[in-house]
């Protein structure tokens, strides 16, 4: 047996070109894999190594965890893998190993630790695992392997309700309308792990990894399961006085900047420069938005917008909206700040297809005009409940 630490985020070494050794095992008999968390992003990264090898590769993932995504297990049929779910029927047990394995008739590879089968688990996070190859001529070797496959069998025989094939789309769809497995378009909100009034008590600054950073991929939406008449009549249904929806649904990513600079965080660059106090909303990481008309017609338009009255000003438009500021991962708290959209179409600004429309940091300066935050992201999210309600997310 040969085995070593991967150490990802630590060392320049990933998960990546370690489950792609795997998959390249010649001749493989049989490749199983294990994960928690299997979205399309993480399955995409492996997609060469894995469709050669999928007709004999068995991919186990969890659902009803909140990240297992109905466009992951429609990868993973897609490239021609057999598919089971671990759904253990409670939010508070999850299906958690993390096992990449493949053997032919002489040896066997295999990748045991904590990375899931997403492009955190892949590439970005910080993850270990024990990589090793087994000699099967060796009955160490054998017995260590062959345990490792009656276990796997054992988990399938002893809870067939639990651990089940997943055959098709249509299947996946119906995991889908049931809330068991996330649509991977959503991008989950924030939920901060704690609260603070007091931005002096975390100015840490990121972490950086050895690892190159992979861009998450953008996605389409998860097709819905098709209808069906019932065989026999169906009881009436039980129905909410508010309809059930998932809780962090009510908020939808609508923006994502890139690298924020010392202008986005209205950091003066020089002894001499005096702070903005504002931030324009451009582009940022959506190249395919009108960064013109994007922020005033579309993710601010339910606010109350007014023009400005002072002489020569009359083109700007106001208006303010709530924004909940979390910093990484910790909530701030609420603040009234000021929205300013110029309406000029005639100006050299607008022909060059720059952005009109900026915020006003006002009182929450003082949180975001920080070294600490430079080169991090920030995402804007709007509560589809409350047009003048929105959250602010660096991290």
């Amino acid at each position: 047996m040969g085995s070593r630490l991967l150490f990802q985020g630590i060392t320049p070494e990933n998960h990546l070109a370690a489950v792609r050794y795997v998959l390249s095992i010649d001749e493989p008999d049989e490749i199983i894999f294990s994960t928690a968390f299997m979205n399309r992003g993480g399955l995409q990264q492996i997609r060469e190594a894995l469709e050669p090898a999928a007709a004999v590769t068995t991919i186990i993932a969890g659902i009803r965890n909140g990240i297992t995504s109905a466009q992951g297990l429609l990868a993973a049929l897609e490239f021609g893998c057999t598919v089971l779910a671990v759904d253990t029927g409670s939010r508070n047990v999850i299906f958690h190993p993390k096992i990449y394995f493949a053997r032919n008739a002489t040896t066997a590879r295999l990748v045991l630790g904590s990375a899931n089968l997403t492009i955190g688990g892949l590439n970005s996070n910080i993850e270990a695992s024990v990589t090793m190859t087994l000699d099967l001529g060796m009955k160490d070797d054998a017995d260590f392997v062959a345990d490792i496959l009656a276990k796997i069998a054992g988990m399938r025989a002893d809870y067939p309700e639990h651990v089940f094939s997943i055959a098709d789309a249509a299947a996946v769809a119906a995991l889908l309308e049931a809330g068991r497995v996330v649509d991977e378009s959503i991008v989950a909100a924030p939920t901060p792990g704690g609260s603070s009034g007091n931005r002096d008590l975390d100015t840490i600054p990121k972490m950086k990894l050895k690892t190159q950073p992979v861009k998450r991929p953008a996605m389409p939406p998860a097709a819905a399961a098709p209808a069906a008449a019932p065989a026999a009549p169906a009881a009436a249904p039980v129905v909410a006085s508010v309809p059930a929806a998932p809780v962090r649904d009510q908020l939808a990513l609508v923006w994502e900047s890139r690298p924020l600079t010392r202008r986005y965080l209205t950091i003066p660059t020089g002894e001499n420069t005096n702070p903005t106090g504002s931030m324009l909303f451009t582009k940022g990481a959506m190249d395919d938005i009108d960064q013109r008309h994007y922020f005033r017609d579309e993710v601010f338009s339910g606010l109350d917008w007014h023009h400005d009255t002072a002489p020569g000003k009359e083109h700007m438009e106001r208006a303010e909206a709530q924004f909940r500021l979390i910093i990484r991962d910790v909530d701030y708290g609420v603040f009234t700040l000021r929205l300013s959209h110029n309406t000029r179409t005639d100006t050299a600004a607008y022909e060059q297809s720059n952005s009109m429309t900026q915020l006003h940091w006002g009182e929450a300066r003082p949180l975001v005009a920080r070294e600490d935050l430079l080169d991090r992201t920030m995402y804007l999210y709007r509560d589809e409940t409350d047009p003048d309600s929105f959250v602010l997310e660096i991290d």
